[in-house]
């Protein structure tokens, strides 16, 4: 007599895997996760770029706003523009004859220094431009001499995204204390 098996199914017996339908949600769950993590750093490095270039021209034009008013303030007196003129260039005379006279002006779309005949030393980097400067000679009959200081600063990029893309107008007043 032939003796016959049967097989009966126990659920310790299944065999381990994932069906078709979990294996798709869990890919596209891992896909939902990596692109918020990909949207967020990249949110993240737009913000860097930008506040960098914030930075970048509000210090710039910061020490060249100090610069120039501190040398206005040590001056003896304002040699152009005239009183009550005004113009892209200031030269002032300063106590120390072979730093006289001190020339600050605007070659190209950078700031530059020249005291007396040494060669003329700029105060802004490549990384900013400046569009826009103006020394207004507000000195009036009987006192020492007033400048008022007026610089646009603009990021120099040659991207076009626009977190490259950031404009500072500085502007500040000097008297001269001699």
């Amino acid at each position: 007599m032939m003796r016959r098996y049967t097989q009966t199914y126990h659920p310790q017996d299944r065999q381990a895997g994932f069906t078709l339908i979990e294996l798709l949600l869990y890919i596209t769950i891992v896909s939902v996760l990596l692109l918020g993590v990909t949207s967020f750093f990249g949110t993240v490095m737009d913000a860097r770029v930008k506040n960098k270039t914030i930075a970048e021209v509000n210090q710039q034009g910061t020490a060249a706003m100090d610069y120039v008013l501190q040398t206005v303030r040590t001056a003896t007196s304002i040699t152009t523009p005239a009183a009550a003129g005004s113009g892209a260039s200031l030269t002032l005379v300063v106590p120390t004859a072979a730093l006289s006279p001190t020339i600050i002006n605007l070659t190209g779309t950078t700031l530059q220094v020249k005291e007396g005949a040494a060669t003329a030393v700029p105060l802004t980097s490549s990384d900013v431009q400046i569009t826009s400067l103006t020394f207004k000679n507000l000195t009036r009959s009987g006192t020492n001499g007033l400048v008022q200081v007026s610089m646009t600063l603009d990021y120099n990029s040659t991207a076009v995204d626009d977190e490259y893309d950031y404009q500072q107008t500085f502007t500040g007043s000097a008297e001269v204390r001699w």
